[in-house]
């Protein structure tokens, strides 16, 4: 679906522009999208724009003679929402672009996304008796590998971050699979079109591990020559690096009195503060960009500061897209003294594909004692295996996940409602050593273990963190 989109062949424009609204309602830019698609694929193509029936956003996103569409779920009633989209075009058909069959879900939230199989159901029935046309979104659930999740800011300053999984509660699901909303939709197809004979495909088969140890550690902080770094005065963001994702470190060596608090202004997303190796907590944009931590441990002589700023993903819809800066944006207090014209160190750790084994020399056998700061575990494990499974890091923390160099996304059980990883078979190496890797941010687990699961776990049980 988009803003501006072309009938045949299909060519996307703007998503939901009237979203922008009332900051940006720009008809001159929505025009030159279209003579744009009018130059490279001519005038014999039915053009339309989409947008939510909402009274900004059809005003916004509409262009005169353009077919206008509409996105809504089944929360809506079909009739009413086409007769308001009569009183912006009153001829032309009916089309729901976006019909949400399911939704998305944040970290945080307290249950995985389920929108009800029989409502899906009725409303599609409906809006096929109005001689609708409909396009699902989505039909099939996705996954944000590596840092594509996304974020939500309606007004700039509330923020919510989406979870690694796709599954979107669609009528297939993550991993291909059919589910009861797929029937549903089936049937009620079937009362308006005879369907193909051949046989639904199965559920793919699935693959489960026995219990895999982790060989050695990387610690982030102790392998800091590996990565681009630059001083400098705060504020520095990831921008100035060029640098879209995963992590930035701001670090400034402390030589005045004992540290006692530490404040840090317009965090983007979420920061974890420690003085030498004494972790004082996390500033987290989803509650707060702005906080102040307190250290109830003495810092007297040298104090090394190492703040890691973890971008959770860049706002993708609505009028805050194009300020969505990621790092410290804003200032730094220490004891209540700004301290962003000091002499920073900040490094740039995008961290896309897991480390580079070679390069990372100082792995070292693993070590359980001590604060535990942001560490690298990785092995090497063999399988002949080619089937879809799902990671488990249950008893982790929170982090990101890598097999054989591919970016999983982030996991965060204890947070949920997600808690494994979709893990397409594809990414297993069957004939040579794979290697797993996991960035850890929070705690490891005691035993140090991890495995591969057959059922996916989207909703977080009471339990989780328990083993």
């Amino acid at each position: 679906s988009s803003g501006i989109n072309a009938e045949w062949p299909l060519r996307p424009g703007e998503n939901e522009y009237g979203a922008f609204g009332p900051h940006v309602c720009d008809k001159d830019y929505l025009g030159f999208i279209l003579q744009q698609y009018e130059k490279y694929l001519g005038k014999d193509v039915v053009y339309t724009t989409v947008d939510n029936t909402n009274v900004v956003r059809l005003e916004c996103g509409n262009l005169p003679g353009l077919l206008k569409t509409l996105d809504f779920g089944p929360d809506k009633i079909p009739h009413f929402q086409f007769e308001m989209r009569r009183k912006y075009q009153a001829g032309g058909p009916s089309v729901n672009t976006e019909f949400w069959a399911g939704w998305f879900d944040k970290w945080g939230d307290a249950r995985h996304a389920n929108v009800s199989a029989a409502l899906v159901q009725k409303r599609l029935y409906e809006m096929l008796y109005l001689n609708a046309s409909v396009n699902f979104y989505m039909f099939e659930g996705g996954t944000n590998f590596g840092y594509m999740n996304g974020a939500m800011s309606k007004d700039g300053y509330a923020y919510n971050a989406r979870v690694t999984s796709y599954d979107y509660n669609a009528a297939l699901s993550e991993a291909g699979d059919t589910t009861d909303k797929y029937w549903a939709i089936r049937k009620v197809v079937e009362s308006y079109k005879t369907l193909p004979p051949d046989p639904v495909p199965p559920h793919s088969p699935k693959w489960e591990s026995t219990p895999i140890h982790f060989s050695g550690i990387i610690s982030l902080f102790d392998n800091l020559n590996v990565y681009k770094s630059v001083n400098t005065h705060l504020p520095f963001t990831m921008e100035y690096f060029d640098q879209p994702d995963g992590f930035i470190l701001y670090t400034l060596e402390w030589t005045e009195s004992p540290i006692s608090n530490i404040s840090l202004f317009d965090v983007h997303d979420r920061a974890i503060v420690y003085l030498n190796t004494t972790r004082l907590g996390v500033i987290d944009r989803r509650f707060a960009a702005n906080g102040s931590l307190v250290a109830n441990t003495s810092t007297e002589g040298t104090t090394q500061v190492f703040i890691l700023v973890e971008n959770m993903g860049r706002v993708n819809h609505g009028s805050f897209m194009g300020t969505d800066f990621k790092g410290i944006t804003r200032s730094v207090l220490i004891n209540g003294n700004d301290v962003s014209k000091r002499n920073w160190t900040v490094y740039s750790m995008p961290l896309e594909k897991g480390p580079d084994l070679g390069r990372h020399s100082e792995i070292v056998s693993l070590e359980t004692d001590g604060d535990f700061r942001p560490s690298m575990f990785c092995v090497k494990f063999s399988t002949p295996n080619q089937k879809d499974t799902f990671l488990d890091p249950r008893g982790w923390g929170k982090g990101v996940a890598y097999l054989n160099g591919v970016n999983l996304g982030r996991y965060w059980p204890t947070e949920g409602p997600q808690v494994t990883l979709y893990t397409p078979g594809v990414y297993f190496n069957p004939t040579a050593p794979n290697t797993l890797c996991i960035l850890e941010l929070e705690a490891q687990k005691p035993d140090l273990t991890i495995s591969f699961i057959k059922t996916p776990i989207l909703q977080k049980p009471d339990s989780v963190d328990v083993f």
